[in-house]
């Protein structure tokens, strides 16, 4: 996909969509759930995944996508899962965790030196030794690895400036206690907030910020209310594509494999769309928003998340795969 623009990729991503939906005499038909926007990355690539099944399986197989949280949040989206209610789910690490903390290791902030580092670590053999951890304690098993677009924080009428202009603002979360623990431990108030109901929040003043990607900021138009960004980094985006295994395996295994080998196009598709995006997306915040940017110095969030990272990997008993992560920064 050299030299694409994302205006191509993105009408790659459309003609997915009608792929997926336009599958004649489909004998295999799987059900895929994400909770973010139509035109969000995570929803385009997972059409993307299911054009590329619809290809490799000669049509045998259907791949529905059902995003905006149509399906639920993505706590209720593992659950279907888990259950077999929904075959696939992009989802978050941190929620993953709930049934196997081998994940959460991916969701801590300042983890990742690098997007490089963060393929690196996906990827490879860490990502594998994580996937097959999953696999067993869980029944679900982790086809690929979408991300790669850099996390910041939004937020609706104060600019954070510095570790200290955090002091006592609400800023929301997801629902992993991880994550309030580490607003905590920058001396902000974490606020469990779903995916869908972000805006409102912002806009009726129950949070005062948010942490997302550029993308997220345009495409579920949390811009429109949260007018400064703070460029933090304090993350790398992943974003785990899991299936139900039970379910895949009922598959003949040759369509099984086209499954696996599609998911890691459309992981990779993913990361380069939202590298993409991450640019452009900070030139619509500027020019389309009127988003003021702030660089506040990184280093004492970088030391307020050392604990967090330790502690977790502490109490998870998985202290050697956060050392293997880090040390394959180098």
């Amino acid at each position: 996909m050299k030299n694409k623009t994302v205006a191509s990729l993105l009408l790659t991503a459309t003609i997915g969509l009608s792929a997926a939906f336009a599958v004649q005499g489909a004998e295999y038909s799987l059900k895929l759930g994400v909770v973010t926007p139509t035109q969000h990355p995570h929803s385009l690539s997972a059409r993307e995944f299911a054009k590329l099944v619809d290809e490799k399986t000669q049509g045998k197989v259907e791949v529905k996508i059902y995003d905006n949280g149509s399906l639920g949040s993505n706590p209720e989206l593992l659950d279907g899962v888990q259950t077999g209610i929904i075959d696939m789910s992009v989802n978050t690490p941190g929620v993953l965790a709930t049934y196997s903390s081998v994940t959460g290791i991916l969701e801590l902030p300042y983890l990742f030196s690098s997007k490089e580092h963060m393929m690196k670590v996906t990827r490879g053999p860490i990502g594998a030794e994580i996937s097959k951890t999953y696999l067993d304690d869980t029944g679900i098993e982790i086809l690929g690895y979408f991300g790669g677009a850099q996390r910041n924080m939004i937020t609706k009428s104060k600019k954070i400036e510095s570790f200290d202009d955090l002091k006592g603002m609400k800023m929301r979360t997801w629902e992993w206690d991880v994550m309030l623990n580490w607003w905590d431990s920058l001396g902000a108030l974490g606020a469990v907030v779903a995916f869908p109901e972000v805006y409102t929040a912002l806009q009726t003043g129950v949070v005062d910020g948010a942490e997302n990607e550029f993308t997220t900021f345009t495409t579920a138009r949390w811009a429109e209310v949260g007018k400064y960004v703070a460029m933090t980094q304090h993350n790398i985006t992943v974003r785990p594509l899991i299936v139900n295994a039970k379910k895949l395996a009922k598959l003949p295994v040759e369509l099984q494999q086209a499954i696996r080998d599609a998911a890691k196009e459309a992981a990779d598709f993913d990361v380069k769309l939202e590298g993409q995006l991450d640019e452009e997306n900070m030139a619509k915040l500027k020019a389309d928003y009127g988003v003021v940017f702030s660089n506040p110095n990184k280093k004492p969030f970088i030391e307020a998340s050392v604990k967090v990272i330790n502690d977790f990997a502490k109490q998870k008993n998985i202290e050697t795969l956060a050392a293997k992560i880090i040390n394959s920064a180098e």
